[in-house]
């Protein structure tokens, strides 16, 4: 039986090896800096049917055709997909109506012209969701920012920052607000504990359905 190896090895000063499973179904080890190969290697064969498992789970969640970012390429938005209308001598840059609608002669910037209107709504729409929700359970985050990562939905740092990826405006409104919540409660609760987990619940009730949602559609928001 052929070993499997990790895509990635990503050392820092963390003080155990975890093993995570990317939405393209790569394995990437996150180890401590001294960490031997060979314990990171035995580790991985150690936990071979459960890498297997997510492995072949991530190479069959849902994931978009081949987009060529031209007439009908389809996109989504707030959970809702829209497709790209061209229209015929034009210079105008992207606009949403009752679809995506971008100007023939901008065409060739499609991608990024659909990345830039995706970050200008991301401003606008996912700290307006942190403060109402943060206001309504009583969370203060010292600043909220909108970032490009593309591995991470978003992150709370131990001065109060909350990060959010602008990709996630692609996802439903109910989902955005899950990740908002688990970010919020962050900032009381910093681990993944038991504890954590129950705070969320308490703040959000149907969260595993949006943490499921995200988990089983994140091919989805790439882009």
């Amino acid at each position: 039986m052929p070993s499997i190896s990790p895509a990635r090895i990503l050392r820092s000063r963390r003080r155990t090896i975890s093993l995570e499973i990317t939405a393209e179904g790569e394995l990437v080890v996150r180890a401590p800096l001294r960490a031997p190969e060979a314990r990171i290697l035995a580790l991985v064969e150690e936990k071979r049917a459960w890498i297997e498992k997510k492995i072949a789970e991530a190479k069959n969640r849902p994931a978009p055709g081949k987009r060529r970012f031209e007439a009908g390429d389809e996109f989504l938005f707030l959970g809702k997909t829209f497709a790209v209308e061209v229209l015929a001598g034009s210079d105008a840059a992207v606009t949403l109506g009752d679809r995506f609608y971008i100007g023939d002669q901008r065409l060739p910037e499609c991608r990024d012209l659909l990345i830039a209107w995706y970050v200008r709504k991301a401003k606008e729409i996912l700290p307006a969701r942190v403060a109402g929700i943060a206001a309504i359970l009583d969370y203060v985050p010292k600043k909220i920012r909108v970032s490009d990562a593309k591995r991470r939905w978003a992150s709370c740092s131990s001065t109060g920052t909350l990060s959010f990826s602008w990709r996630l405006v692609l996802a439903p409104p109910e989902v955005i607000d899950y990740v908002v919540v688990h970010e919020l409660v962050h900032l009381r609760q910093p681990d993944h504990s038991d504890r954590f987990w129950k705070k969320v619940g308490e703040a959000m009730p149907g969260y595993a359905e949006h943490r499921r949602w995200l988990r089983e559609n994140e091919r989805m928001l790439a882009l």
